[in-house]
C-alpha cells in the first residue's frame, strides 16, 4: 500500500497521531504490525491489488497516496484529459472513474492493471443506447480516496472538468501517450486529439503547450462546432519514438505503424 511520503521515519508517529486524533472511531489495529518482512523494497514498486479488501478506515484511507516513482501521476493525467472522470462525495473525497468501449478492452485492462492498487472491485460492463443501438463498455472506479481528491482540485472548476493552469510543467511524454490512447484519432498520416470537451480557448493552451514543449506542429479544427486538436504528419513521425515505449500494442496503430 502506498502511504503519502510525510510518513517517513522522522514525522512518522507525528503524523499518525495527528490521524488517530482527527479519526478517533477509526480502527486503531486495521493494519497489523510486520515484524517479519526486513526487505529494503523501492517505494511505490511493491504496488498489489486490493480488491475485496475490507473497507478502509479513515485513518488508513487518508494514507493512500498515488506513487510517483510508479509514474502513475503521469498516467492520471492523460487518462483525466481524455475518457476519465472524478467523482467527489459529500465528504470531499473523491474516485476514478474511467470507461472504454468494449472492442479497446487490452487498453483498458492495461490502466486497470496500473490502479488495481486502487481499487475495491473489478471492472463492470456498462451498456448504454445511443439512438437505439445498444454499446457495450467496460467501467473501472477506484476507491474514494483523497489523494484523487487533489488531482480533482487541479482539473475541476464548479464540477466542470477544464485544462489545469499548470499543465506545461504537469504533461510528460507518458502523459501525452495515454491521451492519445484515449482520446487520439488517426487522421491520415497525423493525429487528432478529440478535444471537444474543452473550450476553444482552452485547446489554443494546449497547442501552445504542445508546440513550445514539444515541438510539435499542431494545428485547430473545429468539428460540429466543436474544438479538436490536429498534430502534423511530419511531428507524428518525430514523436513516435517518445510515445512508443508507453502505448498498449492495440493502440500502436494510432502512431501510423
Amino acid at each position: 500500500m502506498i502511504l503519502t511520503s510525510r510518513f517517513n521515519i522522522k514525522n512518522k508517529n507525528t503524523n499518525l497521531t495527528n490521524l488517530l486524533e482527527r479519526f478517533p472511531k477509526s480502527n486503531k489495529n486495521y493494519l497489523p504490525s510486520n515484524n517479519k518482512c526486513k526487505a529494503l523494497v523501492v517505494f511505490g514498486s511493491n504496488l498489489t491489488s486490493t480488491i475485496n479488501y475490507p473497507r478502509y478506515t479513515n485513518i488508513v484511507r487518508h494514507m493512500v497516496k498515488i506513487s510517483s516513482e510508479a509514474n502513475l501521476q503521469s498516467i492520471v493525467l492523460g487518462i483525466l484529459l481524455s475518457d476519465g472522470h472524478l467523482y467527489r462525495n459529500k465528504t470531499g473525497n473523491t474516485l476514478l472513474y474511467f470507461k472504454q468501449a468494449i472492442y479497446n478492452i487490452k487498453f483498458f485492462l492495461l490502466v486497470f492493471n496500473k490502479f488495481i492498487h486502487y481499487c475495491s472491485s473489478y471492472p463492470r460492463l456498462d451498456w448504454t443506447t445511443i439512438n437505439g443501438k445498444k454499446h457495450v463498455g467496460i467501467v473501472l472506479a477506484t476507491r474514494v480516496l483523497p489523494c484523487f481528491t487533489e488531482w480533482y482540485e487541479i482539473f475541476y472548476v464548479k464540477k466542470t472538468k477544464v485544462v489545469p493552469l499548470d499543465l506545461y510543467n504537469l504533461l510528460t511524454y507518458e502523459s501525452l501517450a495515454y491521451w492519445i490512447m484515449g482520446d487520439g484519432t488517426k487522421s491520415g498520416k497525423g493525429l487528432t486529439l478529440q478535444t471537444q470537451s474543452f473550450t476553444l480557448k482552452e485547446c489554443v493552451f494546449i497547442v501552445s503547450i504542445l508546440i513550445h514543449k514539444f515541438d510539435l506542429k499542431c494545428s485547430i479544427h473545429m468539428q460540429r462546432n466543436q474544438p479538436t486538436i490536429y498534430i502534423s504528419a511530419k511531428s507524428m513521425r518525430q514523436i513516435k519514438g517518445k510515445l512508443i515505449p508507453y502505448f498498449a500494442p492495440s493502440m500502436v496503430y494510432k502512431l501510423g505503424f
